[in-house]
């Protein structure tokens, strides 16, 4: 299904002021993901609707949900390609082109609270060198990040041992999750997210992971009734907007920075309305449905701790074999920093706070950015 609209070109209460030369006031946002996504509605129409208020109307996203012109594996390089002016890129699906946000992804098994993961993660793509020239590399303008919430086993069939767990055919992100189920004898099986369903509904997967509001509004529960209530890990490395960098010229710094701020308000509305609070909503929904939620064993619980436990220190050399990053352990210590940082700053902001968390990473991100030079070395 494919959704287009055009927002705000009427919309008034600016808060920031046009520039006077004016280059562009239309570009193009894109995503693959289905109009229903989280995803979709929070870092597209919601983000959308944020840009034309802050630009003042001077610069409208004409926001296409489910979109053919991009592609789940490819849209990295269809946005370096112009075939979108704005779209997102999930770095899990191409490892070799992404090595040092993959990298990075290593720790997500170790992290919980994704208002931190989100702001941290966007900190960190906008200022690391190495980071910077892997975007730049690739033709994209880092923007904004996205981050899911914990993600749990969402089965064909009751997993809650690591007995039932041997022999599981298993779709999880990331190689970290994928070691770890593995070790305990489960195969992984790689399909990206509109491709779940089917592969469930035929048996070719007994597990997928992802959040229970994901499950829910892709209706994975009809083929899908068994969750594990054990959290497995986050999905965040990547994209949340990439921009063209040709695009990315034409904006006036006015633009660039309306087009920023909203990215802050985006990311705070996905992560506070469309990630933690719609969670605890879909769980209760899934239960309507017939799904059951069941408590993970000992040995199960066991065996995922003692992985994560290990993995900041194991994450080392297999970053430095399999990515080829010799300065893994001070790259890993400077993000694990930002993080700490982030989860100092929101540890008494309520989680319920979304205009606190936008206005925060507007100061400590986006505000410190030079954008007159920012994306266009």
């Amino acid at each position: 299904m494919k959704t287009t609209f055009i927002l705000g070109a009427a919309l008034s209460g600016a808060i920031l002021g046009p520039s006077v030369v004016m280059a562009r006031d239309t570009i193009t946002a894109a995503t693959w993901l289905p109009p229903q996504h989280q995803y979709s509605r929070y870092l597209y129409t919601y983000w959308a609707e944020a840009l034309a208020e802050r630009s003042g109307g001077t610069l409208v996203a004409e926001v296409e949900l489910g979109s053919a012109r991009v592609t789940a594996g490819g849209n990295l390089q269809e946005i370096a390609d112009g075939l979108a002016d704005v779209s997102g890129h999930f770095a899990q699906y191409t490892p070799s082109d992404l090595p040092v946000a993959n990298a990075l992804e290593e720790l997500g098994m170790t992290f919980g609270d994704p208002r931190v993961v989100i702001a941290a993660a966007t900190e960190f793509n906008m200022t690391e060198p190495m980071l910077l020239a892997e975007w730049a590399g690739h033709g994209v303008v880092y923007g904004g990040s996205y981050t899911t919430n914990q993600y749990k086993l969402i089965c064909n069939t009751p997993i809650t041992t690591l007995a039932e767990l041997n022999g599981a055919k298993l779709r999880l992100p990331g190689r970290a999750p994928a070691e770890w189920a593995n070790a305990a004898g489960a195969a992984t099986v790689s399909f990206n997210t509109n491709e779940q369903y089917g592969a469930l509904d035929k048996g070719a997967l007994t597990c997928t992971t992802t959040t229970a509001a994901d499950a829910y509004v892709r209706k994975l529960y009809e083929v899908a009734p068994h969750i594990t209530d054990m959290p497995v890990t986050m999905f965040w490395a990547g994209l949340g907007h990439g921009y063209n960098p040709a695009v990315w010229a034409e904006l006036t710094i006015d633009q660039r920075r309306a087009a920023l701020y909203a990215e802050a308000d985006a990311m705070a509305a996905l992560i506070v309305d469309g990630t933690l609070l719609e969670e605890a909503a879909a769980e209760d929904s899934l239960k309507a449905e017939g799904v059951t939620f069941h408590a993970p064993g000992e040995d199960l619980t066991a065996s995922i701790a003692a992985f994560r436990a290990k993995q900041p220190e194991n994450a080392v050399p297999i970053i430095q074999e399999t990515y080829k990053i010799a300065e893994a352990e001070a790259l890993l210590a400077r993000f694990q920093a930002t993080i700490d940082k982030w989860d100092a700053k929101l540890a008494d902001v309520p989680v319920e706070d979304k205009e606190t968390l936008a206005d925060m990473m507007r100061a400590e991100i986006y505000d410190k950015l030079d954008l007159a030079t920012y994306g266009l070395q």
